[in-house]
């Protein structure tokens, strides 16, 4: 099954294309740290591509199991990629009853309108309300003041950290809770926007790996852009970059990493929508098919200050935050991403069933109380930095991690006991040569059972497995 990948910022590309953010408005954005989501646009999100991601995601991890090993997004990629702030305070706030005149006033105060009641959903807002209020007031007027230009950019985002970053499942509407924590223009940017981003999009991953979803949410550009930069036999070919002189001023700043793939593609290598095809790649990929460090030293040098500010937690073992969900980064299981040798990790102590606990029924919850067992860990984060040797090679096939991950994870998807002439359509590879494998396996473990003296009907036995065998091919 196809998972269905929702997201509301639809609108909000269509709007900035027609009237781009006035620049005293993109100078407050730029402040905060949400630059770098609006310069990178948005990839057109590939369901299949996502579904077989998630089919490889492992909630007590928070990893990808592939045949290379265990892989992540980590707050290097939140932070490489879009240019988010990884380093700061956690995303939390308290669970207030409000009524819908409450809202109506704050919107008010702090986004300079003030919606109809019709236009809210209990604690969300209708994005169409939202994007009516921008349309009627596109641009500002060289009269504009300092406080109607921070209302101007608190729209904007709140539009994207609502709808893009931590977008939720219903696909119209957005969370008013984060709208409160704007209001402040002098704390907006202390906070850790791109863990509260990658605490969300965890939460996604590990409850639309469970077998009776349907649908994820989250920010799936990110995700997407990830698999690109790391898993070739995923990526599209970069024909041109795309003209964004008529979105992008060209006096902006540059852009965070993820900019290079708004471009034009070519499909000639690779394929698009056809989940059968990405799941067999992934389930037959080698190790010179995953980018371990698509980031070099000189990459991110290269980049903007803001995408590489954070880099002295990059690497950080902690908890990981946005108000109800609270998710771990563990980079000790996937150091290759960050250079560093490979050994077996150890477990973190964390409810593997955490994912089933939200917001729902938990008004007046304070969640830094909430979440006060896990809140020292973020607080003294330099505390808990990963350390390894740098990696000098590639692992071998006899390595002990390697040993370790085979024995306790299942490496392909599709299904090994098939035998390919019986399928219509595609025909995977992986599972025809996962079933080679394993005949040859059995074919060898039965001759070594025979000894040096095999009886007649010893052979009788080994030829008619080798007759079933060969049936198959």
């Amino acid at each position: 099954m196809i998972l269905n990948t929702r997201r509301c910022d639809g609108k909000f590309w269509d709007l900035v294309k027609k009237y781009p953010i006035p620049p005293r408005v993109l100078e407050v954005i730029q402040l905060f740290g949400l630059y770098g989501v609006y310069r990178s646009h948005r990839p057109m999100i590939d369901r299949s591509l996502i579904t077989s991601l998630v089919e490889r995601w492992r909630p007590e991890t928070h990893t990808f199991h592939f045949r290379t090993g265990e892989a992540t997004i980590t707050l290097q990629d939140v932070e490489v990629l879009y240019g988010l702030p990884v380093n700061g305070h956690p995303v939390l706030g308290n669970e207030l009853i409000r009524t819908i005149g409450d809202w109506q006033n704050i919107c008010q105060r702090l986004l300079g309108f003030t919606p109809c009641p019709q236009d809210f959903n209990h604690n969300s807002l209708k994005v169409s309300a939202l994007n009516a209020h921008m349309l009627r007031q596109p641009q500002l007027t060289d009269m504009a003041t300092q406080d109607m230009v921070n209302q101007k950019a608190r729209c904007y985002m709140f539009w994207m950290i609502a709808g893009m970053m931590m977008a939720d499942t219903s696909g119209s509407f957005l969370k008013l809770m984060y709208l409160p924590m704007l209001e402040d223009v002098n704390a907006i940017g202390s906070y850790s926007w791109g863990s509260a981003t990658l605490a969300c999009l965890y939460r996604f991953l590990c409850k639309s790996s469970q077998s009776n979803q349907n649908e994820i949410a989250g920010f799936l550009p990110l995700l997407q852009i990830w698999a690109w930069e790391r898993v070739t036999v995923l990526r599209p070919q970069v024909i041109a970059q795309r003209d964004i002189r008529n979105i992008f001023p060209a006096d902006l700043p540059k852009g965070p990493h993820a900019t290079r793939w708004f471009a034009r593609f070519s499909w000639t290598d690779t394929t698009k929508h056809v989940l059968k095809v990405f799941r067999d790649a992934l389930d037959s990929m080698t190790e010179d098919q995953f980018i371990w460090e698509p980031y070099s030293d000189e990459l991110i040098e290269s980049l903007p200050d803001y995408c590489r500010i954070g880099r002295d937690i990059w690497c950080v073992r902690a908890p990981i935050f946005c108000w109800d969900v609270v998710e771990v980064h563990l980079p000790d299981r996937v150091m290759r991403q960050f250079g560093l040798k490979q050994m077996i990790p150890t477990p973190f102590l964390f409810d593997s069933t955490h994912f089933h606990h939200d917001r729902r029924g938990r008004p007046n919850t304070n969640w830094e109380l909430e979440h006060a067992q896990w809140l020292p860990f973020w607080n003294q984060r330099l505390q808990y930095i990963c350390e390894a040797p740098i990696n000098r090679e590639p692992l071998r096939y006899g390595d002990p991690y390697l040993i370790w991950f085979r024995r306790i994870t299942r490496l392909v998807i599709g299904n090994p006991t098939l035998c390919p002439q019986q399928q219509q359509g595609y025909v995977p590879n992986s599972t025809a040569y996962e079933t080679m494998v394993r005949y040859i396996h059995s074919m060898v473990d039965k001759a070594k059972s025979l000894g040096d003296q095999p009886s007649m009907e010893d052979f009788y036995i080994f030829r008619a497995m080798a007759r079933k065998r060969w049936c198959c091919w």
